[in-house]
């Protein structure tokens, strides 16, 4: 049966990204976190754990750590087709992987797989939430009723998950109050493309920035957004962590 914090992630509550970078960005993180593995086979009713050791980009490649069980070991040799499920930045990690080979790797048994052609990175219920660059920042422009001049008010991001953002209030035009809903918001992501998507105000408080200014933050959730919005807002989260990674 699996472990508790390991149950692979239900479809409905999760999206994949189906990016080659993006899934080797993530993989490679967990590699070098050592961070612990779950691989599901026989239909979920028996797993082992393992780790990641290498990754071979140019064969599309991935060598994982050995059983501890010879049994279960061959076990997996026969299957078709791994579940792995870990964790990456506290956020579930899922993955299949198939062509599951045994070589000898650093003098060690070792198992070889494809790398996944695709890879689920969060739960609806558990969004990972990233702060949004302070040079350049994420601009949501809210569009405004008719009788309003210019059509649009403009606020500056301060996070964004795939379940929502937070904005700066300080629009002489808007007002976050909770409850409040703007329709067809539109987010521009770099590299990415434009989301359009309707937000609720959930709650605000007051924060102090890094200039030491006090405002207000406005905690915002997407309403009921496209599983193509996640994805971009996902691929955007995986760019800036490799920005940050690489400064």
């Amino acid at each position: 049966m699996p472990t508790p914090d390991q149950t692979p992630i239900a479809p409905e509550d999760s999206y994949a990204t189906h990016n080659d970078s993006d899934i080797q960005f993530v993989l490679r993180g967990i590699m070098q976190a050592k961070t612990l593995i779950t691989l599901y086979f026989n239909q979920g009713d028996n797993f082992i754990l393992s780790s990641i050791l290498a990754i071979d980009p140019i064969n599309r490649k991935m060598i994982l750590d050995y059983g501890n069980d010879e049994k279960l070991n061959r076990k997996v040799l026969n299957t078709a087709k791994l579940t792995c499920v870990t964790s990456q930045a506290k956020v579930k990690v899922e993955f299949k992987c198939n062509s599951i080979k045994k070589i000898k790797f650093q003098d060690d048994n070792a198992f070889i797989v494809n790398l996944p052609e695709s890879l689920v990175r969060m739960q609806r219920r558990d969004f990972f939430r990233i702060t949004t660059p302070s040079v350049k920042p994420l601009i949501c422009i809210i569009p405004l009723p008719e009788e309003y001049k210019p059509k649009t008010a403009e606020v500056v991001l301060l996070d964004i998950s795939c379940g929502g953002i937070a904005v700066i209030d300080q629009h002489p035009i808007v007002s976050f109050d909770p409850g409040t809903i703007f329709e067809n918001c539109q987010i521009t992501l770099p590299e990415i493309g434009t989301i359009t998507a309707s937000i609720e105000v959930k709650n605000t408080y007051e924060v102090k920035l890094h200039n030491e200014i006090t405002c207000k933050r406005a905690g915002c959730e997407f309403i009921k957004p496209p599983a193509k919005t996640h994805a971009m807002i996902q691929r955007y989260i995986v760019k800036l962590e490799q920005k940050h990674r690489a400064n």
